[in-house]
């Protein structure tokens, strides 16, 4: 580099003392307007001042000599302050600074502050020396500021040990979000909190670079589009980091720039792997020191980093200088990652080189697959590999193709790249096999698991479960993501066949392991299906409680709540009697986004559903919901789907239509299963028929509380409408006992006829279990007079116009059809349109049926006395 000059504004020339008063001066162009001031750095270079030697060292364009500008103007001290700026074309500024004592003598030991302003000048080691011995022989009367792109040859360590020295870097001159916004407002740019972040974020905070940004902003319509476009390999950001930068620096460390700038974060090694040059720690903390806008990484030990817009320059300026070198340098890149434990990184770089069948040996190489599915790095993952082509033929980009196909639920695509895979293996010899035939398994298990066949799909998780506890424990612990998508294929697998019990334990291994790895949305995900079982299975409290985990899990990463969370929450709302709550947690579950549990969640949410048409005394809709919901679901032999069909045969009852449920439930698949008996049972008795089998209590606690109870209410029933009153009510009370701890109100609500006098809201029952009320708006439980369990609001019926309540105190005073029509001056056909819609909300079959019923809720004045 040039030696230093002096260029003064002043004209006072390089080897004459300084005359006139110390107190002035030198600069005179000041602070331009619109500098955007900057307190916090301004009281950083007044403490500074203080101390011998104030170092101020940054790469171009960081604001270094406005800064000492904005200082000058406002510095509210005694001592008397110089400035001096070298010029590469001047003389050797030695001689001022021999003469800078002569001039301080006799100044009634008055403070000079010498603020020298490098420049682009590189400070030679003679220059360092005068400062270093001005210094050191004129302690107490001379502060120096310098002002440099790159540390001066001083002696920085004693001035730090001694406290001598206040250092202001690239870091502190950076400028934070508030300063760049106050700066886009200085260009007259009114920019939102989002853009100004991004804005900071892509230039590093770098002065430079937002003023350019300003620039580009100037006068643009869209400043969202600008923002995104804005890049430091192009305009006038890559003219003036060509101009000030890169051709200031030798031709080895341009070199180096140019080769290591391809990687976001160098480290010593990496480094010597791309350049093939020795390069160590220090060597790094040198450049860091220097203008080529490299500079730690924080939060690690050795990892360094470019500036973001000059990082875009170096690798746009590589590849136009060197097109065919860039490839071999990521290659270099990734293989490096891949030897020290950073697959992603090695990913990334294999991509770069677009090398896609080693990039996706690196993913399998240590069962990363699954993250493409499940963990932090999926979305990051599957962008990745967005661009692999097809016509990449082998076994690992195979199995990264059926992978994304999954996340697009593409089963068909994923199952035809399995397939390849497979016949891919065959061909090659048996060694080196066992990740992908690992990731080949668990995605084959995930594919069945959203077919209909449940044991098939149960076949398939088990068998992926054996292949991956065939691996390394090692490798298991330190990739958990395959064992996460086999526990959540098996739990939801479980729970289709109604095996809770093993659901229940399967997705709670599953959470335990989503924790230990620090994944909230897949322990959200398993806490959410986990809820979701302990609903079904009647533990309403409890699921109340795991559903509440599962929201605290998936709030720590983002506003994200599972479907099967919200899905659990409106199953117990809904058997409690919490209708509005219901409808508010259905409408919220309908508008979440699909997982692979969507399958069997919105099989749950259709029996939601549909359970709370029929309380609205929509039993046509409730059947038609139930009807489509088991189309779309497919199997009927498992429980869930049985389920389905259950629900569509109880609706039927409800309408007194026997011999129809009974036929809903003999021509499907799952007719032996204890629900479905049961309906056969109640059916057979209320269509007057003597039922096949004797009914027995069900005491299994592996069947859901519902049909446990339910079990109980027609046992009750039974023995009713037998004339045994003291058996009914034993009955009455086992399923009122095994209900009332979890508040399961729903059953009681769609009880058998016979029942209904027992349940009267002014009965006994009602006022020895008063918590067979429906809980009101808050929460309370409502007096039974008007709210019990014959219709808790759950049940009752949706509520009647004022024309249906006239129609129905006409009925209850025995009117005919014709004479309600002539009292209500309407037609005959109004008024029976009237009956028609007040049997449909009172689930009643006959006028008289819902006159009774219309008591019973309190819809009409007390029953006359016979």
């Amino acid at each position: 580099m040039p030696s230093a000059g002096v260029r003064n504004e002043r004209s006072i020339s390089p080897d004459a003392p300084f005359e006139g008063p110390l107190r002035s001066i030198a600069r005179t162009s000041g602070v331009p307007p619109g500098t955007v001031r900057r307190p916090r750095l301004v009281e950083r270079v007044s403490r500074g001042v203080q101390r011998p030697l104030t170092l101020v060292s940054a790469p171009a364009g960081f604001g270094k000599t406005m800064l000492l500008d904005s200082w000058a103007a406002l510095y509210p001290g005694s001592a008397a302050v110089r400035h001096v700026t070298l010029d590469a074309d001047g003389q050797q500024p030695s001689a001022v600074l021999r003469s800078l004592p002569d001039s301080v003598y006799g100044r009634d030991h008055e403070v000079l502050v010498l603020v020298v302003d490098c420049g682009d000048v590189t400070i030679t080691p003679e220059f360092g020396q005068s400062l270093h011995r001005l210094l050191r022989d004129n302690a107490g009367r001379i502060h120096i500021v310098l002002v440099t792109r790159s540390d001066p040859p001083l002696p920085l360590h004693l001035y730090r040990l001694a406290g001598s020295v206040v250092e202001i870097r690239a870091a502190e001159l950076a400028f934070t979000t508030d300063e760049a916004a106050a700066l886009m407002r200085r260009h007259s740019l009114e920019l939102s909190e989002a853009q100004v972040a991004e804005l900071r974020d892509r230039t590093g905070g770098w002065p430079a670079g937002l003023m350019f940004a300003a620039m580009n902003l100037a006068d643009k319509t869209d400043p969202e589009q600008v923002i995104r476009d804005f890049r430091g390999d192009s305009g006038n950001v890559a003219a003036y980091l060509m101009t000030e930068v890169l051709d200031a620096q030798p031709a080895q460390l341009r070199e180096f720039l140019l080769r290591t700038c391809i990687v976001d974060e160098v480290r010593p090694a990496l480094a010597e792997a791309l350049t093939g040059r020795v390069c160590d720690l220090r060597s790094l903390q040198f450049l860091s020191q220097g203008n080529s806008f490299i500079q730690p990484v924080p939060g690690t030990a050795d990892g360094y980093g470019y500036q973001p817009l000059f990082r875009e320059f170096l690798r746009a300026q590589l590849l136009f200088e060197r097109p065919t070198v860039a490839p071999a340098l990521h290659r270099t890149a990734a293989a490096w990652f891949a030897q020290n434990g950073l697959p992603l990184e090695a990913i990334h770089h294999a991509i770069a080189a677009g090398d896609w069948s080693q990039a996706a040996q690196y993913l399998l190489g240590d069962l990363s697959f699954a993250e493409l599915l499940v963990g932090c790095r999926r979305r990051q993952l599957s962008a990745l590999f967005a661009g692999l082509p097809d016509e990449v033929d082998s076994p690992e980009a195979a199995v990264v193709r059926a992978a994304r196909a999954l996340v697009a639920f593409d089963v068909g695509r994923c199952t035809a790249e399995l397939g390849a895979v497979r016949d891919q293996l065959v061909r090659q010899l048996p060694g080196g096999r066992h990740a992908v035939g690992s990731a080949v398994g668990v995605l084959q298990a995930i594919c069945t698991s959203l077919g209909e066949d449940v044991e098939a799909s149960l076949s398939a998780v088990l068998s992926a479960e054996a292949e991956l506890r065939a691996g390394s424990p090692e490798s298991a612990a330190e990739h958990p993501g395959p064992r996460l998508l086999v526990a959540g294929c098996k739990g939801r697998v479980l729970l289709q066949r109604g095996d809770f019990a093993a659901a229940l334990a399967t997705l709670t291994e599953g959470a335990a392991i989503a924790a230990d790895a620090g994944d909230h949305e897949a322990l959200a995900e398993f806490l959410g299906m986990a809820a979701l079982v302990e609903a079904i299975w009647g533990h309403l409290r409890r699921a109340v409680e795991v559903a509440a985990e599962a929201t605290a899990a998936a709030g720590r990463e983002a506003p994200y709540l599972p479907q099967s969370a919200i899905v659990a929450q409106a199953w117990v709302h809904t058997d409690q009697g919490d209708r509005p709550g219901a409808e508010d947690l259905v409408q919220r579950a309908a508008e979440a986004a699909p997982t692979h549990d969507s399958r069997v969640v919105v099989a749950a949410l259709a029996l939601v559903r549909a359970r709370l048409l029929r309380a609205d005394g929509d039993i046509d809709l409730a059947a038609a919901e139930l009807r489509a919901a088991s189309n779309s679901y497919g199997a009927q032999d498992d429980w869930l789907g049985q389920a389905l069909v259950v629900d569509e045969a109880k609706l039927l009852l409800a309408q007194h239509r026997p011999e129809q449920a009974a036929t809903v439930i003999e021509e499907s698949e799952g007719r032996d299963q204890a629900g479905s008996l049961l309906v056969l049972h109640r059916a057979a008795a209320e269509a007057g028929e003597r039922p096949v089998t004797r009914l027995t209590p069900v005491t299994d606690r592996i069947v859901p509380l519902e049909t446990q109870v339910d079990n109980w209410l027609v046992q009750a029933a039974e023995s009713i409408s037998a004339g045994d009153t003291g058996r009914s009510g034993r009955c009455l009370e086992r399923a009122l006992r095994l209900a009332a701890p979890e508040r399961l109100r729903r059953p009681f609500a769609e009880a058998p006829p016979a029942l209904r006098k027992l349940l009267q809201p002014a009965g006994d029952v009602m006022r020895q279990h008063p918590w067979l009320s429906a809980p009101g708006p808050d929460g309370r439980t409502r007096a039974a007079g008007r709210w019990g369990v014959p219709a808790p609001d759950l049940l009752v019926t949706a509520s009647l116009t004022s024309k249906e309540h006239e129609v129905l105190e006409y009925l209850a005073e025995l009117l005919t059809t014709e004479e309600i029509a002539s009292t209500m001056y309407v037609s005959v056909n109004t008024v029976r349109s009237h009956v028609r819609s007040i049997l449909r909300k009172l689930s009643a079959s006959r006028r008289n049926e819902a006159v009774r019923r219309a008591w019973e809720l309190g819809l009409l004045p007390s029953r006359p006395e016979p």
